[in-house]
């Protein structure tokens, strides 16, 4: 072992010696311990690189985009639009002129303003039956724009001698009984369990608004392998409807491949990516999720589970993942540094709001990880981690200029370290960053994508994290990749706290081919991160001898999508000066580069 040791500790010595710096000559001993050999490894990336361990792998494999689909600022209509009632009839005919408008029914579902309003300036004029039929289907579309998805005014036979008129006003509910839901079609789930939840949200004791439509509908096309229209019928009581829901099913399994070079260049930078939905198999609304990652230095296994708890959507989450990782790089490659990341969690998800045009969901989850860095064989590091998270995330689709749609996150972590594994590790760390014990972070982000017209967009993006103290490398902030500054490689920029921000232009270009959607892009990215909540020792080895390193380039990008097929690419270059180099000037990737290239190819199947 201490051959093996001594032939690493040299190797690292003369990696870090060809930056020319001789203030590493002190550390040329043999160093047969532990402690001696995380010394010198902690100490050489000031020189040289910033080697990744379990913790930072595993962050930035949860940060790492995954194909995806074209965006859009609206989403698909999915509540059935019903006509109003009353036949169009010709304008010829007896006319009668108006001398007042009343109504009566159910007047609770309107105020009462405004429907004086909406028919005032019609008092005085001759109208014929049409006319008058026009004013009933004016009071129709008004209800409905109240939400009252089924509410509706109409012209009861009257005497209309003395040019009195009589409005009346039906609210509209789902008639009572077993029969006002009704499943057609047959999917893996039954048909029982889709109609409970159509049945949950609908009221019993109210008039049907569209966001009880809307819940329904969405609740049920939600549930995986399942797809779902909805059908209004005529009831069998009066001013009554009641409820169709075609239902098909979707394929059991899906999933989506993808190929990029989001890699850390320590463990390899070109990347391949499965992830394997699979569908209702036990017809309970349940869905498996397999995902495998597999870089030249790292392998990675995720497995979900989700499954409905009850019908107004609270969903059970299960996952638990694998991280194995060893560092590939040639001026590394003695010293064997390796590691891995278990992880395991439980959580639930309740849909708060579930409408067509907003959405907010509620999630409360538990995660476990195990981190393990080794060198020779040596144990470098053992640390577990107890985290238990509330967050809030949703969006809004709205008709700003030509509509945009407002997403955003709210999380709240509670979090326990415990560095006991390693009693070396846990020493050196009540010496220097103090991670061992309790901590708080709070994280955020924000997004607007806006229409301009039907080609130009524009995209606007902020994150950030606040922290109560120094946090291990798995919980940290990230700035650098292709999901951040993008000028900066993968693992650049990490600290405790921080924020990011990014604006996009975006243009669909026409290229002539209708199957091929081709979107241009040009951008900005700026982020500024807080390296350690309270300093110590040692920890502002950088360039720029400062705890705070701010992050900014700009670039140009295209996406295509072309049936099942994606393809993502952006070149981007930094602009200023990163402080948070290395004393040699490097990136966190060991070069000293300006300019970077993204790309990314995904099948979905």
């Amino acid at each position: 072992m201490t051959s093996r040791l001594t032939n690493g500790v040299t190797q690292l010595q003369r990696s870090v010696d060809r930056n020319g710096h001789k203030q590493l000559m002190t550390l040329r001993t043999k160093l047969p311990t532990p402690i001696g050999l995380a010394i010198l490894i902690l100490a050489a990336p000031a020189y040289a690189q910033s080697l990744p361990n379990a913790g930072s792998l595993l962050n930035q494999q949860q940060m790492a985009p995954q194909p995806r689909a074209p965006q859009a600022t609206t989403p698909e209509e999915v509540i059935p639009s019903e006509a109003a009632p009353g036949a169009a009839e010709p304008e010829a005919g007896p006319t009668v002129t108006l001398k007042s408008i009343t109504f009566n029914g159910d007047k609770r579902v309107a105020d009462a303003e405004d429907l004086q309003s909406a028919t005032a300036s019609m008092v005085g004029k001759k109208l014929t039956h049409a006319g008058l039929q026009k004013i009933a289907d004016t009071i129709t579309q008004y209800l409905r724009g109240r939400g009252y998805a089924l509410a509706y005014a109409y012209l009861a036979p009257q005497d209309l001698t003395a040019g009195n008129l009589v409005i009346t006003i039906v609210e509209g509910r789902l008639e009572s009984g077993k029969d006002r839901v009704t499943i057609h079609g047959k999917t893996r789930s039954s048909n029982e369990r889709i109609a409970a939840i159509a049945n949950a949200a609908l009221p019993t004791d109210r008039p049907l608004k569209k966001e009880d439509l809307e819940r329904a509908l969405l609740l049920i096309n939600d549930r995986p392998g399942v797809s779902a229209k909805a059908i209004l019928q005529k009831g069998a009581q009066p001013g009554t409807s009641k409820l169709l829901i075609e239902a098909t099913p979707t394929p059991i399994v899906n999933g989506l491949l993808s190929i990029d070079n989001y890699g850390n260049r320590s463990t390899g930078i070109e990347r391949g990516t499965a992830t394997f939905f699979v569908n209702d198999p036990l017809g309970m609304g349940d869905q498996v999720t397999l995902g495998l990652s597999k870089t030249q230095g790292t392998e990675v296994a995720n497995l979900g589970y989700s499954v409905p708890l009850t019908p107004t959507g609270l969903t059970l989450l299960l996952g638990g993942s694998y991280l194995h990782y060893r560092v590939v790089q040639e001026a590394y490659s003695a010293l064997d540094l390796r590691g891995s990341a278990v992880t395991g969690s439980a959580g639930l998800n309740y849909p708060l709001i579930r409408t067509r045009t907003q959405n907010l969901n509620a999630t409360v989850m538990y995660d476990y990880k195990y981190l393990k860095d080794s060198a020779l064989d040596v144990n470098l590091s053992k640390r577990k981690l107890d985290n238990l998270t509330f967050s809030l995330s949703g969006n809004r689709y709205d008709g700003l200029l030509q509509g945009g749609v407002t997403e955003g996150r709210v999380a709240v972590t509670l979090g326990h370290v415990d560095l006991s594994g390693n009693p070396v590790d846990q020493l050196a760390d009540s010496m220097t960053a103090g991670t061992q014990g309790t901590f708080t972070k709070l994280a955020a982000n924000f997004s607007r994508l806006q229409t301009l017209d039907q080609n130009w967009s524009v995209y606007g993006g902020w994150a950030g994290q606040l922290s109560n103290t120094n946090l291990d490398s798995s919980e940290k902030f990230l700035l650098g990749g292709p999901t951040g500054v993008r000028g900066y490689p993968v693992g650049e920029g990490s600290g405790d706290e921080g924020w990011l921000g990014t604006v996009e232009l975006r243009r669909f270009v026409n290229i002539g081919v209708p199957s091929v959607k081709v979107q241009a892009l040009g951008f900005v990215d700026v982020g500024q991160i807080r390296l350690h909540h309270t300093n110590y020792a040692g920890s502002q080895i950088n360039e720029g001898h400062t705890n705070r390193v701010t992050l900014t380039s700009a670039g140009l990008g295209v996406n295509v999508w072309s049936g099942r097929w994606n393809a993502h690419a952006a070149v981007a270059r930094t602009i200023g000066r990163n402080d948070g180099a290395s004393l040699s000037g490097n990136n966190a990737d060991g070069l000293s580069t300006s300019w970077r290239a993204w790309l990314q190819l995904g099948m979905a199947f």
